[in-house]
């Protein structure tokens, strides 16, 4: 069973990282916009409520290879769902360079907080028990280096520091937990923002 869920962490976190780089350069040179993905956000609610009762073929395809368990059941698609929620709204909050390089800090540190903390991590987090402060480190640091290409790396530093530890709490609405491609992006942006605007 652990080797099952060491791949399907390691196929969400590759294709993560790989659909979040496509993102990134689709902003970059202006191909998509906050409407478009306000429209494909749209889509992906209705898709993902339709697949709670209904086998769609590519995107049960998807999901079986991709998601987890527990969010097939509630709300499959989950972690694109608020993915696309958290780009939007850094897209609206804050200017371009600061909303990529929030993105960009959700797509690396994400991914490498997990993999690390899963595969190397050895120190629990107080925070979270169930995460590791190695891949918190690590995942601070590859974020940095990422959101470096749009913003100065004191800015890339405090934001991916911020949304790495803000990964590590547990946010809930009474039973459902916000995800972290909510979380990191905006704590990212807000960092960004506040540092830029009072201490720049």
């Amino acid at each position: 069973m652990e080797n099952k869920i060491n791949h399907l962490e390691l196929r969400r976190k590759i294709l993560h990282m790989l659909a979040g780089i496509a993102v990134i350069l689709l902003l970059v040179y202006n191909i998509i916009t906050p409407i478009i993905i306000l429209i494909v956000l749209i889509i992906g609610i209705f898709v993902s409520l339709l697949s709670l009762k209904l086998r769609i073929p590519l995107i049960s395809w998807f999901l079986d290879n991709f998601e987890r368990n527990e969010d097939k059941r509630r709300l499959p698609g989950k972690g694109i769902i608020f993915a696309l929620i958290g780009i939007l709204l850094v897209l609206l909050l804050f200017e371009k360079n600061i909303a990529l390089a929030s993105f960009a800090i959700l797509i690396f540190s994400d991914s490498i907080s997990l993999l690390i903390g899963k595969y190397l991590g050895k120190t629990k987090s107080m925070l979270n028990p169930d995460k590791n402060i190695e891949g918190t480190i690590a995942g601070a640091l590859t974020g940095s280096v990422f959101a470096w290409f749009f913003v100065a790396f004191y800015l890339a530093f405090a934001g991916s520091l911020i949304a790495g530890i803000s990964e590590l709490l547990v946010i809930k609405i009474k039973d459902f937990k916000i995800d972290d491609n909510l979380i990191m992006p905006l704590a990212a942006g807000i960092t960004m923002f506040l540092i830029t605007r009072f201490l720049a």
